[in-house]
């Protein structure tokens, strides 16, 4: 299940290609976004996240905390039983199992077709370019539908809905229709934060692992 918990975040940090009708297209919806994003220096929040298969089965739910800030920093930590840690310095990106004495490194990438996450931190002037962009007013704020303009990725979409000008969810689909949704409570921006927590020591006796 642990590996499940790091495959399930960075699968959360890959996008795909699918057509969508219906909603406000770009560029209306890509500047109405980018207005959002833009002003965003740090996000703090608390998730939850929920796994679902095609036939709406939950096959995992765990929570945590998020703290991101420009450009590419993060710290993603999931609480017990799955605990894990994600931290990114904006240049290298820190997986750690504690449970399995484990950290996998490797390069972040701040590509913002290949990292939704960096949607929050990264370059917003780069939506139209790799997203294809609607938006729909659903009543309580904005679902902004996002499908990424590369064919060979792993998402065939993603949304993110916002309320009162805050994010308050991400979904994203896989090809074969599992739905992972991340809802997020206790939002901040760009209020201080520790810049200590996106920089990683790798503890005495822990494996190391490299992907390049």
């Amino acid at each position: 299940m642990k590996n499940c918990v790091r495959l399930l975040f960075l699968l959360l940090l890959t996008a795909a290609s699918l057509s969508r009708a219906g909603g406000v297209h770009q560029p209306e919806s890509s500047k109405r976004l980018d207005a959002l994003l833009s002003p965003l220096q740090t996000l703090s929040a608390r998730f939850a996240q929920t796994v679902s298969d095609a036939e709406g089965y939950e096959l995992q739910a765990l929570t945590g905390t998020m703290i991101v800030a420009r450009p590419g920093k993060v710290y993603w930590k999931s609480d017990a039983p799955y605990e894990q840690l994600v931290v990114s310095d904006a240049s290298t990106l820190w997986v750690y199992d504690q449970d399995l004495e484990q950290v996998s490194i490797r390069p972040f990438d701040n590509d913002i077709a290949n990292t939704p996450a960096v949607l929050f931190i990264g370059k917003v002037e780069q939506l139209e370019e790799k997203y294809q962009v609607s938006s729909l007013d659903d009543g309580k704020g904005v679902v902004f539908t996002l499908v990424p303009r590369d064919p060979g990725a792993l998402y065939e979409k993603l949304t993110l809905a916002f309320a009162d000008g805050m994010p308050v969810a991400m979904t994203l689909w896989d090809t074969l229709g599992q739905q992972t949704r991340i809802d997020f409570e206790d939002v901040t921006t760009n209020q201080p934060v520790d810049a200590s927590l996106f920089t990683f020591e790798v503890p005495k006796g822990v494996d190391v692992l490299y992907d390049h």
